[in-house]
């Protein structure tokens, strides 16, 4: 039988933000005169801008060899092409004082139909949280820290990477922006969004040969997929709480509870004849399982360094700039790092009542909820039920909800 992905391939779109000394962000302009000059040293890439990140576009390769290889040569480009300027690499998953977000986005080729697209979209649904929690990489956004590992992945990514919808084949159109989306308007490849900016060269090739492995291994799975209601819940629950945990997230999986970091390593189990298909095994992932044995994330990293800049995001940012002067900073913090406890999972209803004041507009909840528009509707009737909201219109019909006196705050 041939194979759905053939022949299977990968590529990235992989953003990070360049500062001048003074801490500042690089301008479009300059942005684009050093990736014009990345693209005319190295004629296989595609790299360019976005919002002033330098995007760095590896191509498509299809070993993990090949992956590795040209992804150090990119790394080392764009550093050296920075350094010469004075300017200084930030790999992040968001800048910490802009609005825009930073990500890693995952292509894997070739797909050969819609049919198996659309597939690949739903069956890549429940394994996206987990992913997002292994690459959690934003803890400091837009003056916040500390209430979510992945504020990008909490806040959709400001629309760019949204909780993923899962499609009837025979009624699917293309679209994008989801946390895995086919790409077949520009190529033939499914693309995995969910994923925060990489701190580490390695990892983020790590990754891509896990999400490829994944993919082939959805894609093999010829029926159907399509979750249930509450496997759907589930999934949404889960994104909310990879995005809070991190790599201590339980999720809820299967009827019961199961730690991201067990899910994860069962992932790599189902991707290893995916991997293999790259020339990657399970051994290769080696940053990857040192992250699992300890469950520490790049957003640890970032809140360690926060600490120690005594919570002043302005020398944070500078100071974390300086550390990843080296490449391979993010490596050598897990050698030293503790193991974390698994974290026990809060209550998603509880964070919604904390979004409500005096009366919030519904369109402002529904930005801040890991549930689809049904489910909230039916919590959010359950809590006026309750007794914990009060309800009410504005005079254009739009809900208002009002958090009932004595609620508590989170």
């Amino acid at each position: 039988m041939t194979r759905c992905l053939e022949p299977l391939t990968v590529g990235y779109d992989w953003e990070m933000a360049i500062l001048k000394e003074t801490g500042e962000n690089v301008d479009e302009a300059d942005a684009e005169r050093l990736s014009d000059e990345i693209r005319r040293r190295f004629p296989w890439c595609q790299p360019g801008t976005d919002l002033e990140l330098v995007e760095s576009r590896l191509g498509c390769v299809g070993s993990f060899e090949e992956l590795l290889e040209k992804s150090e040569l990119l790394d080392g480009a764009i550093r050296e092409a920075a350094g010469k300027r004075g300017w200084a690499l930030l790999r992040l998953g968001a800048r910490p004082f802009e609005r825009e977000p930073v990500g890693a986005h995952i292509h894997v080729g070739s797909v050969s139909d819609s049919a198996t697209a659309v597939r690949i979209q739903n069956g890549m649904a429940r394994y996206a949280p987990a992913l997002a929690a292994l690459m959690a990489n934003s803890p400091v956004y837009r003056g916040r820290t500390g209430e979510y590992k992945s504020y990008r992945v909490a806040s959709f990514a400001e629309y760019c990477s949204m909780p993923q919808t899962i499609a009837e084949p025979d009624l699917w159109q293309q679209d994008w922006g989801g946390d895995v989306c086919a790409k077949l308007y520009s190529g033939s490849t499914v693309e995995l969004r969910v994923c925060d900016g990489a701190s580490s060269t390695r990892l983020m090739c790590e990754t891509v040969v896990l999400a490829a492995g994944l993919m082939s291994h959805v894609a093999e799975i010829r029926e159907p997929v399509v979750p249930t209601v509450g496997e759907y819940r589930d999934i949404l629950v889960n994104r909310w709480r990879a995005a809070k945990y991190g790599l201590q997230a339980v999720f809820e999986w299967n009827g019961g509870r199961l730690p991201v970091d067990e899910l994860l390593t069962s992932m790599v189990a189902l991707a290893q004849d995916g991997m293999r298909r790259l020339g990657a095994s399970g051994g290769d992932l080696k940053t990857i399982r040192s992250m699992l044995k300890k469950r520490q994330t790049q957003a640890d990293f970032q809140l360690a360094v926060f600490s120690k800049e005594s919570g002043d995001a302005h020398r944070y940012t500078r100071t974390m700039a300086n550390i990843q002067r080296d490449a391979a900073a993010f490596e050598k913090y897990l050698r030293r790092a503790p193991a974390l406890a698994a974290a026990e999972p809060g209550d998603h209803l509880e964070e919604i009542l904390s979004s409500i004041e005096v009366e919030t507009p519904y369109p402002v909840i529904v930005r801040r909820t890991p549930l689809s528009p049904v489910q909230l509707d039916a919590a959010l009737e359950g809590l006026v039920r309750g007794g914990a909201l009060l309800e009410s219109r504005s005079e254009m019909g739009v809900r208002l909800y009002t958090r009932a006196e004595g609620t508590p705050e989170k």
